[in-house]
């Protein structure tokens, strides 16, 4: 099958994104998405439709190309890990975008560049989990990256964007030196670029590879450390989080999150199956360390939307435990969590920015004392999310951390799946703090009451709640169409015989 066929959800997305920028291009003054003027409403609700539009396009067609097959040596894989990768990615990208036309409206950012950034930023995000070589897997992670760093600085006008933008474009710089540096030495000790080639070249190197080797998988793993914010690498994330637009924040907290997650989960336990002792010993530390640290960093937030972002950063260090379990389940277990975490996570900091109100100004934990009773189906929304975040049944929270406690046991790693349930403990303190909150504190008498929901956002959130609750009464379906996505990737440690094609 040709690349641009294996290409078409990508392709379908960067059409949309240069049909977006070159329409504001030619609109005539008075009436382009940038002037805040009577035309910029108008403008800005088409730009919403041809990007939700190009989205659900780009979905059909990943769906369509389930069936499809492609050599073990090319450069972009098409297979069912693909496929749900873009499921999840496409899905959170949806809920993003239609949950975010009212804080843009509310802001005055209005630019139609916007959704021309987010467009792109998902086709590097896509063209990351595809790649079935490390280069495209760089340039996936670049254009990922760089369109990320520009929605971060969004708000231009809030030095807290600014700020906020600068500094994870420093710290994104670093990793991508790392992850480029690895690519190197990578490439120097197998000879190739390509995975499936790499793959079948380390699996014959007697005792998995040599110190060249072990460098190589150092450094990619640091380099995405920093973009899954797996701490040590976590410290850009709370100000990046926090100064950004929150629907930016919820792009950053789920597709780049996810994305980043889905590469690293293919290329470890997948490519580089057969040097599993070299990373996996790095990757229990990683774990380990951040489900325990950002937990307790959190429980002394008093900022809803920074309280989210450390836990986010804990949600990563859940999500590592699959892959050192590097099992069938312990596979399927992280796509199952990460499906949850992008629909709970994306509605939460909805919810977040709309209680806040003009400016972000109201996102203290006590700003929602009495929300309960104020406005009761969005604090009830945000009770279930709050309570699939931490782990209780019936949400798919709870159905993902639990599957993900028993490839962990499976595998023997004991230790691991206590530290998850002793920081899942932790983490119910903060999350019910958020609820006591809203249901046992009154509100003061001067306290602004959020304005109604408007009705297609109250469906979007309703949609989220029933999805969460339908994947904790019954995620067995889901499971098995998961362990299904991963039926034709090869096993951890499993050789796939191909052949290096010949250079240019």
């Amino acid at each position: 099958m040709s690349y641009w066929v294996a290409l078409l959800p990508e392709a379908v997305l960067s059409l949309a994104a240069m049909f977006i920028l070159m329409r504001d291009a030619f609109a005539r003054p008075g009436r382009g998405g940038s002037n805040p003027g009577a035309g910029g409403d108008g403008r800005m609700s088409v730009d919403c439709l041809v990007t939700l539009y190009s989205i659900a396009g780009a979905l059909i067609a990943s769906l369509w190309l389930m069936d499809a097959s492609a050599p073990p040596d090319g450069m972009i894989a098409l297979d069912g890990f693909r496929v749900a990768a873009d499921v999840i990615l496409l899905g959170g990208a949806l809920l993003v975008v239609s949950l975010s036309r009212d804080y843009l409206t509310r802001e005055g950012l209005r630019s139609p560049e916007f959704h021309a950034l987010i467009l792109l930023a998902l086709v590097g995000m896509m063209v990351l989990v595809a790649a079935r070589d490390l280069i495209l897997l760089f340039v996936g992670l670049e254009l990922m990256s760089i369109s990320v760093y520009v929605l971060t600085g969004f708000a231009r006008k809030n030095p807290r964007s600014s700020e906020a933008s600068l500094k994870y474009f420093i710290v994104g710089a670093f990793a991508s030196a790392f992850v480029v540096y690895g690519i190197a030495l990578l490439y120097g000790a197998t000879g190739t670029t390509r995975l499936a080639t790499a793959a079948e070249r380390i699996a014959a190197a007697p005792g998995g590879g040599d110190l060249l080797l072990a460098a190589g998988i150092g450094l990619l793993l640091i380099g995405f450390a920093f973009k899954i914010a797996a701490v040590p690498f976590h410290m850009w994330a709370p100000d990046a989080y926090d100064g950004a637009p929150t629907p930016v924040t919820s792009f950053m907290a789920t597709g780049v999150k996810a994305a980043a997650f889905i590469a690293l989960l293919r290329v470890l336990t997948v490519d580089l199956g057969g040097a599993a002792e070299v990373w996996r010993g790095a990757v229990w530390w990683l774990a380990i360390l951040t489900m325990i640290v950002p937990n307790l960093i959190a429980l002394s937030q008093r900022d809803v939307k920074r309280m989210l972002a450390y836990s986010s950063v804990a949600h990563a260090g859940y999500l590592l435990v699959g892959v050192v379990a590097a099992s069938e389940l312990g596979r399927s277990a992280s796509l199952f969590y990460l499906a949850a975490y992008t629909v709970v996570t994306a509605a939460s900091f909805a919810i977040v920015f709309h209680v806040a109100g003009r400016g972000d100004r109201k996102q203290r934990v006590r700003d929602y004392r009495g929300l309960g009773w104020r406005r009761p189906v969005l604090a009830a929304a945000l009770l279930v999310f709050l309570l699939s975040l931490a782990g209780f049944p019936p949400t798919a929270g709870f159905v993902g951390k639990l599957y993900l406690l028993r490839a962990a046991v499976d595998a023997g790693e004991t230790s691991l799946a206590v530290t998850l349930v002793l920081t899942s403990l932790v983490a119910y303190y903060y999350y019910l703090r958020v609820v006591w909150k809203m249901y046992f504190e009154a509100a003061p008498e001067d306290a602004r009451t959020p304005p109604p929901p408007k009705p297609g956002f109250n469906f979007v959130i309703g949609t989220c709640v029933a999805l969460i609750l339908l994947g904790g009464l019954f995620p067995g379906r889901i499971i098995d169409r998961a362990r299904e996505a991963l039926a034709d990737a090869p096993a951890p440690g499993v050789v796939v015989q191909a052949e290096d094609p010949p250079s240019p």
